[in-house]
């Protein structure tokens, strides 16, 4: 969806913490545009 939206979108195999240990870079995100999702135990 993001691909046909235009945007230059991969998956990443191991997800953030793999992009993270591989010392990409990161862009923080104002606290404003944080939402809070359920958990489940």
């Amino acid at each position: 969806m993001l691909r046909e939206k235009g945007f230059n979108a991969f998956v990443i195999v191991g997800g953030l913490a793999a992009w993270r240990k591989a010392g990409h870079p990161l862009e923080g995100v104002p606290q404003s545009d944080l939402v809070k999702l359920p958990t489940f135990s």
